[in-house]
């Protein structure tokens, strides 16, 4: 939020101003300290206006991590990186299955040679996916032993890293990211939504492995997610995941005061490009318009030069109104 302060002068100050002037007061004294005239008074300066500014999302990265394509993460990785400045990028987010089983450092190694191109500019927030845990053995130590995982402080976290949050300000705008992983949902509805009664006054943006389907209908994880914790809280505008093939939307306008009026849209968006196997290495740019409060959505993935088409928008590149 940005504020103008402009100089007034107005008529009441200009009699204040001789009604102070002493009578004993010399004339030279008086012509030494003028007073101001409206062409004195300085210019106001243009408002400024807040800088669009960009999310990279990443979602299921976990074949090219299995299958080591050459150079794909390191490619994506250095995208990001180059275009930290020109896309004014804030944030590196991935809604799960970094890797297809999170208990084979290999596949971890892969990855981070994506995220090591990074790490040290961008901040990166990731939730976990079935397979981070080990599909078979659902257990969150592995992931949770992650340097970037176990780093985060207990305020920030629920259960060490089940389910976690971050703030941000970007283009004038307070921003909360806030996202639970794969099982881990239903156990931390209280403390999301104590983080979300926290964090009112911030545009809150959901991270979930499983949320929506390719045809707008909610998951089970979804269905309950949104009752519980997107209904509830009106500062949620927006709600990513993955999971499941290929891309979709989803559109809810929830009424927050009971009048028969919406008060808001909260988008939900899916893409996860699994299965496309070495046609691989997408990412999506989020670009927040900070003045039209729209957010411009592309895939493009570094490591085949390629722009990917959105199955719900039917396009390469969309916009969201109103978005946040």
């Amino acid at each position: 939020m940005f504020l103008l302060i402009c100089g007034c002068v107005t008529a009441a100050f200009f009699m204040g101003c001789s009604e102070l002037y002493h009578p004993k007061t010399s004339l030279a004294a008086a012509e030494e300290t003028p007073l101001l005239t409206q062409t004195q008074t300085p210019a106001p300066t243009a408002t400024p206006v807040p800088t669009p500014f960009s999310i990279v999302w990443l979602s299921d990265t976990q074949s090219i991590t299995y299958y080591n394509y050459p150079h794909a993460m390191e490619d994506m990785g250095r995208w990001i990186a180059d275009a930290r400045v020109k896309k004014n990028i804030r944030y590196v987010v991935q809604t799960g299955d970094m890797v297809d089983n999170g208990f084979v450092p290999r596949q971890w190694d892969v990855f981070d040679e994506c995220y090591n191109q990074f790490k040290d500019d961008i901040p990166y927030f990731a939730i976990a996916g079935n397979h981070d845990i080990g599909v078979k053995l659902q257990d969150y130590s592995a992931y949770l032993a992650r340097p970037n995982v176990s780093s985060i402080p207990r305020r920030n976290s629920f259960e060490r890293g089940r389910a976690v949050y971050a703030t941000f300000e970007a283009g004038g705008t307070k921003f909360l990211l806030l996202g639970a992983g794969w099982d881990s949902e239903e156990m931390s509805i209280d403390w999301m939504n104590q983080i979300l009664k926290q964090h009112k006054d911030y545009v809150a943006i959901l991270l979930f492995h499983s949320y929506i389907y390719m045809d707008s209908s909610f998951t089970s994880q979804g269905q309950m997610m949104f009752d519980q914790v997107v209904k509830p809280n009106p500062n949620v505008r927006l709600v990513l995941s993955g999971h499941v093939s290929v891309s979709g939307a989803r559109f809810d306008e929830i009424d927050d005061n009971g009048d028969g009026v919406y008060d808001r849209q909260v988008t939900a968006m899916l893409y996860n490009y699994q299965d496309f196997l070495d046609n691989c290495g997408q990412l999506r740019l989020l670009t927040f318009d900070p003045v039209a409060r729209s957010i411009t959505v592309m895939t493009y993935s570094p490591y085949t030069d390629r722009y990917y088409w959105d199955d719900h928008f039917k396009t390469v590149e969309f916009t969201l109104e109103d978005a946040f």
